[in-house]
């Protein structure tokens, strides 16, 4: 008997009366402890009370226990949703991985039985900066904890009912010309390679993920043009398409650029000593740039030279609305559909290799597709901006001589 119970007399000032106890040894100091029965008039009522009291011999089973090895490749966890028919890709375990990571973090400390729909709740909507898509995957993962926790000894267990968050659909807004003159004004960045990582977004439409994963080999200097042919993951996994692409469907597509813009990529190539394979935009290591740390250098950037938002959501893909919304003032949607990749992949599906150098000679018809463009890729960011970028490109590599072309 892991409980036990007493009577004990207690005096009053008329009389003395019975009340019923138990007592226990506390597991973690080794102290005996002894507390009152409430409402308990009889032995048969006392041991009904401590009946239903936790087994004191019960180990604790923190949330981290059970979050431990779920979702790793190989493991028991894995194998058992196999087994149910949930055979989950690399990609999605990873994605799961990580949010299990946020949550060992916020909660791995406690019990199950302890976290309330109400702390939850709490924890998420203190993340302000995370949208209610990432929040409804962190709960979607918590599920899966409370799916594995009778594999780890915690049984009886009922998932809370956990409230979900609304989609933030709305679209990124558009930067004004005034806010990108200041936006990319140079004397107001501190580190090169993050104002030319935005400068390539905004002058070519791309995605964040396409910027991260920008090589060499894609540009083609003396079309004035870049092969658009892969993307970075979160994990900073390089694929060989682009977003919503495939291995057999890549949607690879072709932009061209501001002169300028061409002519700062070059020289800070050969500054960096970049090789044709190698990434443009790096960290310690040579890996891409992380996603996270755009967005945090975008904010950022923003409060310094003064944008305010009013409202508006104002991300990086901010700018690759606004390149659409300026090219289209002189093009066609079609040519420009072409040059972001918004269109079916008629004009790349016919272009399967990777090197660039190869693609050259294979690919003139989706350069010509979009010559045209380039008048209005230098005209993207009206005069003020080209001045700006030229009087950087000459600052910044000056002792640099020769031309891309």
């Amino acid at each position: 008997m892991h409980y036990n119970v007493l009577r004990r007399s207690i005096k009053t000032k008329s009389k003395s009366v019975y009340r019923w106890y138990y007592s226990y040894i506390d597991s973690e100091t080794g102290i005996k402890k002894q507390k009152v029965i409430p409402d308990c008039k009889s032995r048969a009522e006392a041991y009904a009370f401590i009946s239903s009291l936790p087994d004191l011999d019960r180990k604790k089973v923190l949330l981290k226990d059970i979050a431990k090895d779920m979702f790793s490749p190989g493991s028991n966890h894995v194998e058992r949703l196999s087994e149910h028919g949930r055979n989950l890709t690399f990609e999605t375990l990873q994605r799961h991985r990580g949010l299990l990571d946020k949550i060992v973090t916020a909660f791995g400390e406690m019990e199950l039985k302890d976290i309330t729909p109400a702390i939850v709740d709490n924890y998420l909507r203190s993340l302000e900066k995370r949208s209610g898509a990432w929040k409804n995957s962190f709960l979607e993962t918590m599920s899966y904890i409370y799916k594995e926790a009778p594999f780890c000894g915690c049984e009886g267990l009922i998932k809370p009912n956990f409230m979900r968050f609304a989609r933030n659909t709305k679209k990124a807004d558009i930067l004004t010309t005034e806010e990108l003159n200041r936006f990319f004004d140079n004397s107001l960045w501190d580190n090169p390679r993050d104002h030319l990582i935005f400068l390539c977004i905004a002058s070519f439409g791309l995605r964040l993920g396409e910027s991260r994963a920008l090589q060499l080999r894609q540009f083609i200097f003396d079309k004035n043009a870049v092969v658009i042919d892969g993307f970075c993951k979160q994990n900073g996994e390089r694929t060989d398409y682009n977003k919503k692409g495939s291995n057999e469907d890549k949607k690879w597509r072709v932009a061209v650029a501001p002169d300028s813009t061409m002519q700062l990529v070059y020289n800070y190539s050969v500054l960096n000593h970049i090789q044709e394979e190698d990434y443009i935009f790096v960290r310690e290591g040579k890996r891409p740039l992380r996603k996270e740390y755009l967005e945090d250098v975008f904010e950022r950037q923003l409060k310094k030279v003064g944008i305010e938002k009013n409202g508006r959501k104002l991300v990086p893909h901010s700018l690759r609305f606004t390149y659409v919304t300026r090219m289209r003032r002189d093009l066609p949607a079609e040519l420009v559909q072409k040059t972001v990749g918004h269109t079916s992949v008629e004009m790349t599906e016919y272009y399967t290799k990777a090197a660039i150098p190869e693609m050259v000679a294979a690919i003139p018809e989706m350069v010509e597709a979009v010559k045209s463009a380039n008048g209005a890729a230098n005209r993207l960011f009206e005069y003020k901006l080209y001045i700006l970028i030229y009087n950087f490109c000459k600052i910044l590599f000056i002792g640099l001589s020769g031309h891309p072309h």
